[in-house]
This record gives structure tokens, C-alpha cells and sequence, in this order.
């Protein structure tokens, strides 16, 4: 009986194993991926060079569709596949020491040889393409190497003693997954494309309005010589309506409805949208009586909403004081810039943040309270899976950065997250209600001196600084919506004077399209629905004003 289910249980792997390599052999493009690096990790060797130790491939394939129409009419409606060969890295020398390690200039240009990616599955012109630039980056990346070996003689010293990059290992990874979704009906989003355009019309106020539909969904595929093979779907809709008018002294405003969702079936109906663009244009006649910002405000802040989201995004994650891991190469001597000098590498087990405040990264986290987090991902891309979740500051102190596999120091450790957190959670201990947040709010301005302090109910992002933005009067309480006014998010110093937070919790996905030419990026954020911040700076937004006399008639006009 046990020799029957040992055999059993063999038969069951060998029938796995089967299946695997038959849905690999059904993907061409990671077996042309596969079979092209293989040969040049074996055959690739220039005479008096080094053989390359590590080469990744990776592709982004996708389809894009883009709708837009104007007052009732098509103005464009493409649906365009593109393939791009998003990375060819190759590595001369070992994990230790290789062409990488002793300068910050990392990428090969192309050349005028360079053969781009069929759009059709062909396994040979695929292989094609790869070969070409894998010729041009072996070529620089083995000279580069010798260059370097021949630097470190010259110094008389050991690698450890000079400041140099390590290349991190990473264990086989096999992942490939599908893409389940509903074939974009091109038909249906042209004609509500149509209609909803059409609702301006009525208003020849508005100069200029457009309904837009994109949506792009496709794989990213991975290869590399370690042996990890990946393809991994990827989908993103984006409706936007968007309304530019022009009020009697040629100031400009523009409005916009926006959604992003994974899937264009997840998009609000027509009816739903509707009733949205038709409640844009009444506010848009609405702001003409809405006074401007007339000067700059600081002082303590309270932010609602997706501005919360968009601070914390911009402090914790862009610019120089970013929880991001450095790879640039320390400098030596001389007037070139010393990267240690704002890098956070040396404040870790430090405070850099408010003691209430414990900021985590949780890339394979896929939701949050039914909120789909389109920033999550299951593999980076170099070919590293993420841990579930990093503490990246807790209670204040900074416990750890996000790295790539490009290594400068021995303390740092590639945990997958070079390109960002995928999903960041910002957690606060305080737990107060809004109208605690208001008090403290107005408690602060007051012990500032400030007639006034701000409250930020929404950042909508495209809408050139029309937050929604009120001045609440110290005196009695009384709100005061302004428009044109700018929110400059500050940097870590702003959120160690953190003076309240709400209880409650909300996920915000912030959407990098980029024209619908590359792959999406997406960054999710759990962050507190509430954050009064002690203080924080707001400018009048200049925007520029067109007088002008009208000779020809707007022919929207009755």
C-alpha cells in the first residue's frame, strides 16, 4: 500500500511538473526570453573579458485604449499595443565585485543596432531584439569591468576599504499568472463618451471641455539568470471629464470628475457619471463668488480626505528625505556631492517622525475595508518577492529603508521594495473626532496669534489649485471656503509636529498614467481619514489671466 502511494504522489509531481513546463511552452515570450539568456550566459565572452554572471530580461507588454469626444463628438478613439523591452541588465564580474561597483552610471544607451520587440508572438524575432541589446550592454558592461579592476590596483587598497556597490542574490522565483477580464467594449465607451460630453453644450461659459476613457491592461515578463521566470498582469481605467472656463476678468478655473479603477467594469454607470459632470458645472458657476487666497498662510493645518493621502505620499516617498535605501556610491574627496550627507542611512534607530506615528509597507496586502489597493504586487522589478510587510518607522524611530538589489553598505539588505512600497500604511495613535481635530485646530491658531486656521477637505489633484480649502475664523468658528490656494506638503520635520489624528482609516490609490505609454504606476496609501499637523504652509496659486475682446461670437451662445 505504500509503494502504491509513494508511486501515486510521483506520478501526481511528475504530472505538475509537466503542466508547468506546458503552460510555459504555451508563453512565447518568456521562452524566446528564457532560451536568448541562457545561450548568452553560456556563449557571451569577449576575448581578453569576463563572461557576464548575471542577465535579466524583462517586458512590458499591453494593450492601451484611448476614447475622448467633445461637445457630443469623437475626437480620438485608438486602441494601440505596445511592447517594450523595459530592461536588459547585465553584470560583469561577481555579486561582490562587478562593472556596477565603483561609479553611479548604471545604464547602456542604444545604439543605432538596436531591434525592437515584434508585436506579434515571434519566438525568433523576439530572440532577435534581445540579441541586439544584449550585444551593446555586454560590450560596455565587460570594458566597464576591466575599467574597474584596474581602478581598485591603482588605489593600493581592498574593496572593503573604499566605498563601493555589491550586487544583492535572490533566490529562483516562478510565477506566472493571468489576466481575468472582461474584453473592453470599444462601442459602448465611445457612445457614453458621447453623451456625457455632450451636457456642455448648454453651457458656452465653459471655452473648453473633453470626456476622456483610457484603459490599459497587459503582462509584465521577467526572466533572469538565476532562474526566476515571471509574468504578471496588470490592468488600469481612468475616466476623466474635464471643464476650462474663463470668468469677466480672465481668470481661469478648471473642474474635472476623475476615477481610477483596475477595470473598466468597475467604473460608475452612465447615469452615475452624469449626474456627477452635471453637478461639476453647477459648481463651476458657483466659484466665481468663492473669494481667492490673497496671502500666503502659516500655521497649523487640518487635513481631510485625500489630502491626506497626498501629503504623506509626497513627505515619506519623493525628494532626498524619502524612506527609500540610496544606491549612489559615497564620494571620496573632492567638490563632488556627498550623499551621506541627507541620506537616512545614518538616522536609522533614530527619531525622525512624531512618537505617535508607525509607517509600514505591506506591497501584498490586495485590500483594505473592501477598497481594492492597486499598489500591491507580488514580485519587484528585479525578480525579488517583497516581504510581507516592513516597519519602516515605528513610534517615530526609523527601523529600516526600502532597497533594491544595488547594495552600498553591508547593513543594507534587498527586500524588494527599490521601486516603492506598493502599499504604505500610515498609522497615528491619537484618536480623536473631527470636532476634537476642529477644536485643537482653532486652540493652536489662536496660541499662534493667527486670525484664521485651514482646513483641506479634499485634495482632487488635476484641478490647479482649487482645493477645497477653508478659512475657519478663530473668533467664532465660521468657515470661509477660498479658492486658489496651493498646499506645500513640507518635508519630515512637518509631520513631527503632529497635534491629532483621526480614529478611522481609509485607502487612497494615487494613479501615475503617463500618457498610457508605460506600464501604470500605482502607490496604494491606509492612511488616518483625519491629520491636524501644527504647521504647514499655503500660497496663493497665480494663475494666469487672459483679457480679451471677443470679434467673432462663441457659436454655443443663443
Amino acid at each position: 500500500m505504500l509503494r502504491i502511494s509513494l508511486l501515486f504522489s510521483f506520478l501526481l509531481s511528475v504530472k505538475a511538473i509537466g503542466l508547468a513546463q506546458d503552460s510555459l511552452e504555451q508563453e512565447v515570450m518568456l521562452r524566446a526570453m528564457r532560451d536568448e539568456l541562457m545561450k548568452n550566459k553560456q556563449e557571451l565572452q569577449l576575448t581578453d573579458y569576463e563572461k557576464p554572471f548575471f542577465i535579466l530580461y524583462r517586458v512590458t507588454d499591453q494593450q492601451a485604449h484611448v476614447i475622448s469626444a467633445t461637445l457630443g463628438s469623437l475626437v480620438k478613439s485608438s486602441q494601440t499595443p505596445f511592447r517594450n523591452k523595459s530592461s536588459v541588465r547585465i553584470l560583469v564580474g561577481d555579486y561582490g565585485f562587478n562593472d556596477e561597483s565603483l561609479d553611479d552610471d548604471l545604464y547602456s544607451s542604444p545604439t543605432a543596432y538596436e531591434i525592437n520587440l515584434p508585436l506579434e508572438d515571434d519566438y525568433f524575432g523576439i530572440r532577435r531584439a534581445f540579441w541586439s541589446t544584449t550585444d551593446n550592454v555586454y560590450r560596455n558592461a565587460a570594458r566597464h569591468f576591466k575599467k574597474h579592476q584596474e581602478t581598485l590596483k591603482e588605489t593600493g587598497k581592498t574593496l572593503p576599504e573604499i566605498p563601493h556597490r555589491s550586487f544583492a542574490k535572490a533566490p529562483e522565483v516562478k510565477m506566472i499568472k493571468d489576466l481575468s477580464t472582461t474584453p473592453f467594449d470599444k462601442a459602448k465607451w465611445e457612445s457614453i463618451a458621447r453623451n456625457l460630453s455632450s451636457f456642455f453644450i448648454e453651457h458656452p461659459d465653459i471655452e473648453n471641455s473633453a470626456v476622456v476613457i483610457q484603459y490599459v491592461e497587459g503582462y509584465e515578463y521577467l526572466v533572469s539568470s538565476e532562474g526566476t521566470l515571471a509574468k504578471i498582469p496588470f490592468s488600469l481605467a481612468r475616466f476623466m471629464a474635464v471643464a476650462q472656463s474663463k470668468n469677466k476678468n480672465g481668470e481661469f478655473a478648471l473642474e474635472q470628475v476623475l476615477h481610477s479603477t483596475r477595470f473598466h467594469t468597475e467604473l460608475p454607470s452612465e447615469q452615475a457619471l452624469k449626474e456627477e459632470i452635471l453637478t461639476m458645472i453647477a459648481g463651476m458657476k458657483e466659484q466665481r463668488k468663492i473669494p481667492m487666497l490673497d496671502e500666503e498662510y502659516t500655521g497649523p493645518v487640518l487635513l481631510l480626505g485625500p489630502s491626506v493621502a497626498n501629503t504623506l505620499s509626497s513627505v515619506l516617498l519623493q525628494g532626498r528625505e524619502g524612506l527609500m535605501a540610496s544606491d549612489n556610491i559615497r564620494k571620496l574627496s573632492g567638490y563632488q556631492f556627498d550623499n551621506d550627507a541627507f541620506s537616512l542611512e545614518n538616522k536609522i534607530g533614530k527619531n525622525i517622525l512624531h512618537e505617535s506615528i508607525t509607517v509600514k509597507a505591506k506591497p501584498r496586502l490586495t485590500s483594505f475595508q473592501g477598497i481594492d489597493l492597486m499598489g500591491s504586487f507580488d514580485i519587484d522589478e528585479e525578480g525579488v518577492v517583497p516581504p510581507n510587510e516592513l516597519v519602516l518607522v515605528e513610534n517615530g524611530v526609523l527601523k529600516d529603508l526600502m532597497h533594491n538589489r544595488t547594495l552600498t553598505s553591508e547593513q543594507q539588505k534587498a527586500n524588494g521594495l527599490g521601486s516603492g512600497p506598493g502599499v504604505l500604511q500610515v498609522a497615528v495613535s491619537m484618536k480623536d473626532t473631527e470636532q476634537m481635530l476642529k477644536r485643537k485646530l482653532l486652540e493652536q491658531a489662536k496660541k499662534d496669534g493667527l486670525e484664521y486656521a485651514i482646513i483641506v477637505r479634499d485634495d482632487p489633484g488635476m484641478r490647479q489649485g482649487l482645493l477645497n480649502v477653508y478659512k475657519v475664523y478663530v473668533k467664532d468658528g465660521r468657515e470661509e471656503l477660498v479658492r486658489h490656494a496651493m498646499l506645500n506638503p513640507g518635508n519630515l520635520k512637518t509631520l513631527k509636529k503632529i497635534l491629532g489624528a483621526s480614529q478611522t482609516y481609509k485607502a487612497f490609490n494615487l494613479i501615475g498614467f503617463d500618457g498610457m505609454q508605460m506600464k501604470p504606476n500605482l502607490l496604494s496609501l491606509i492612511v488616518p481619514e483625519a491629520l491636524l499637523i501644527e504647521e504647514m504652509t499655503l500660497q496663493p496659486l497665480r494663475l494666469p489671466s487672459l483679457q480679451q475682446e471677443d470679434y467673432v461670437k462663441n457659436p454655443l451662445e443663443k
